[in-house]
């Protein structure tokens, strides 16, 4: 049965809650875009993590203190489903006006535990959960692709006369030669723009793609490819996967990894990794004692 989000939260206005509420959670399965993609639950060709950063989780001590902590949640893209972003928003804010422990650390560990509780149970599966405060430590990723531009590894003359006039997805726009060696891959593009399934705002993200292939990719075409979808209406977490899904496809690789590290929005950017090997996923987004560092565009 195919999910009706206009039935949630998502796209309308909604009143901050006072009381702490875990009813406001909700949740979206995995399954329906996968399933149009030809990416199956059961066996999939990646694995992964979405990170979430939460820039606005505050709370009370039991005498009228208000606390605030960056959150920084991390779940499996194993899972059968994700947190709906707005939901997830509204749900801490419900925690400003509450009261938790006589002291910083206490009230700090009980939201901790509550929050850990209500999203695994809403998400049903394991998840990682951290407060951080103004004197924790980040952690930048993908620090030695920084600098590799996707734009900048396709010759100027080339550049200069390409024409963009496909802005849905579009994978036959991917273009590759079969040799028989193994060719290296690496790069990051700000270009990457697609938008919101409900409310077709846009979602801006950085785009990270780590590839080993037999297949002599032309630049290019995956610059093209990404511009496609620029139309598209996509949770973050699909768009990642789509194009980790159209990348393996076509170019057969070793190995893959594919990474988004969207903008800030009402207070959440949304970071999801899919890698062909787990080693391949950088440890800024693992990390439990550091936050993820911020891109330009977060």
């Amino acid at each position: 049965m195919q999910l009706d989000l206009n039935k949630t939260a998502l796209g309308k206005t909604s009143a901050t809650p006072d009381k702490y509420d875990a009813s406001l959670l909700f949740r979206i399965p995995r399954s329906e875009n996968r399933m149009r993609y030809g990416i199956d639950d059961y066996k999939l060709p990646f694995t992964g993590v979405d990170v979430w950063n939460c820039y606005e989780v505050s709370f009370l001590t039991a005498f009228g203190l208000p606390v605030s902590r960056v959150m920084k949640l991390i779940y499996p893209c194993e899972s059968q489903f994700l947190v709906e972003s707005k939901s997830l928003k509204l749900y801490l804010n419900s925690f400003n006006m509450e009261r938790f422990g006589k002291s910083v650390s206490e009230a700090e560990k009980s939201v901790l535990q509550i929050i850990e509780r209500d999203l695994g149970l809403l998400l049903e599966t394991e998840i990682t959960v951290i407060l951080f405060d103004e004197k924790s430590n980040e952690q930048i990723a993908f620090s030695d692709i920084k600098d590799s531009q996707l734009i900048d590894q396709i010759p100027a003359e080339i550049l200069e006369s390409m024409q963009f006039d496909h802005f849905l997805e579009s994978p036959e726009l991917l273009k590759g030669i079969r040799t028989n060696e193994i060719h290296q891959y690496a790069f990051q593009t700000d270009l990457l723009r697609s938008n919101c399934r409900v409310t077709n705002q846009p979602d801006w993200g950085d785009l990270f793609v780590r590839i080993s292939s037999n297949y002599e990719i032309d630049s290019s075409s995956v610059l093209t490819y990404l511009v496609s979808f620029r139309k598209e209406n996509h949770f973050h977490e699909e768009v990642v996967e789509m194009i980790y899904k159209r990348f393996s496809d076509i170019f057969k690789p070793e190995k893959l990894m594919v990474a988004a590290m969207y903008t800030r929005r009402g207070g959440i950017d949304i970071n999801p990794v899919r890698a062909s090997h787990k080693e391949l996923i950088d440890e800024a987004f693992l990390s439990r004692i550091c936050r993820l560092a911020k891109s330009l565009r977060q």
